[in-house]
């Protein structure tokens, strides 16, 4: 009777240990997933267009993301943080024979910042600086990219294959220190998107 017993407290004890690994798991999963979908960036469009200026012939990039900030660098923001993002570009040249060359690279930088007194957003862009009243408004700007010089016809050979790479992230390193160890080990403050590569042929015959 008491082996029966015995046997039951174990199976049951067996039981409850199931239950809390299962429960454990599933409470993961959903802050996991909380996490992915309250901070994230991706790239939705991206192109090189010839430059519309004849006396510098090149090329300029043009890009449209998909941003969203978390709560935690949405809270740091409105208390007053600024947030530094930048766009990257390079351009690199297969050798078979080698590492990839670099032959070019840029980024374009975005600083996004909150006054409490005027209750306003300010957005500094290299192409101009942007006071709304709105995050949602700043935001719209900050999700594209229009006519920014990226490559030089010095740079490149034409006809010659190229791979072209971008991304847009958040600039850890403008951080003070102690949000920089905050990001070290909180994915919501790692906005990054992965590089997106396409491949690019520069023609003369598309600088006329």
């Amino acid at each position: 009777m008491k082996l029966l017993e015995a046997n039951l407290t174990l199976h049951r004890a067996w039981q409850a240990l199931l239950w809390l690994v299962l429960a454990c798991a599933l409470i993961g999963h959903t802050a996991l997933v909380h996490a992915q979908q309250d901070s994230f960036t991706r790239i939705k469009a991206v192109k090189l267009e010839p430059a519309r200026n004849a006396q510098h012939p090149g090329w300029n990039l043009a890009a449209e993301f998909d941003i969203q900030l978390g709560q935690r660098l949405r809270e740091a923001l409105d208390r007053g943080l600024p947030l530094q993002f930048a766009v990257d570009f390079k351009l690199t040249k297969n050798r078979w024979y080698w590492m990839d060359e670099e032959t070019a690279s840029a980024s374009y930088t975005l600083n996004l910042s909150y006054n409490a007194l005027t209750r306003t957003y300010r957005l500094a862009m290299p192409s101009g600086v942007y006071n709304v009243a709105r995050y949602e408004d700043a935001l719209a700007q900050m999700v594209r990219v229009v006519d920014w010089p990226v490559l030089r016809k010095d740079q490149v050979k034409m006809g010659e294959p190229y791979t072209a790479q971008v991304r847009f992230r958040l600039v850890l390193t403008e951080l003070p220190k102690p949000f920089q160890i905050s990001a070290l080990v909180n994915s919501e403050w790692d906005l990054s998107s992965e590089w997106l590569s396409f491949e690019f042929t520069p023609r003369q015959e598309l600088l006329k």
